[in-house]
């Protein structure tokens, strides 16, 4: 029992003492509009178990929308999110984990959504981007 409280109080004096003397960056989740064909104004909501992040509008060719945060311990950090967009006659939705923690704790992480006419790319610590989600119409 003793070795179990041991243990469990090093994981969280090294957590919060990495986060609270900045020896972990925070983690960043971006979004960007790059709806070429429709130039439309993105449309992005993410919430966590105790965050909502409340409804944000990107403009085509505008800076784009982020957020930063800290994991908490053993995956309990998540953002689910809702992309929406308007085409020709016609909108486009799609919802998604954007973000899910790691086991431990992840630091400075970065993960780029970007939402393009045909479907919601992924570039997860500068890497190339991947194909993550189609677009799905209302």
């Amino acid at each position: 029992m003793n070795l179990w409280f041991n243990i469990l109080f090093l994981i969280f004096a090294l957590y919060f003492g990495f986060s609270e003397a900045g020896l972990c960056p925070k983690n960043t989740v971006v979004f960007q509009n790059s709806l070429a064909l429709s130039q439309s104004t993105l449309k992005v909501h993410c919430r966590s178990f105790d965050d909502d992040l409340r409804p944000h509008s990107i403009l085509f060719k505008t800076p784009p929308y982020n957020f930063s945060f800290h994991d908490d311990v053993a995956f309990a950090t998540w953002f689910d999110c809702d992309l929406f967009h308007k085409g020709e006659n016609v909108e486009y939705q799609r919802s998604f984990r954007a973000y899910r923690g790691a086991y431990f704790f992840r630091c400075g992480a970065l993960y780029v959504w970007n939402a393009r006419d045909d479907a919601i790319y992924l570039s997860k610590n500068r890497k190339p981007e991947k194909l993550m989600y189609y677009w799905i119409k209302d």
